[in-house]
């Protein structure tokens, strides 16, 4: 079976701004690293992060 997963956790390549998904409040929510806040963010979901797992 296929599965199609959405990332947990991303990152801004730009600035380094780390945000992680809370299941809780259905939103992205900031870490400890802000980055800048007048950055347009480009965030690095397509690095490691494989969306298709085959089980």
């Amino acid at each position: 079976m296929t599965e199609i997963r959405a990332p947990r956790e991303r990152t801004c390549t730009e600035c380094g701004r780390s945000e992680r998904w809370d299941d809780e409040t259905g939103n992205w929510r900031v870490d400890d690293e802000v980055g800048d806040v007048y950055c347009v963010h480009s965030w690095d979901v397509t690095g490691t992060f494989t969306p298709v797992e085959e089980s």
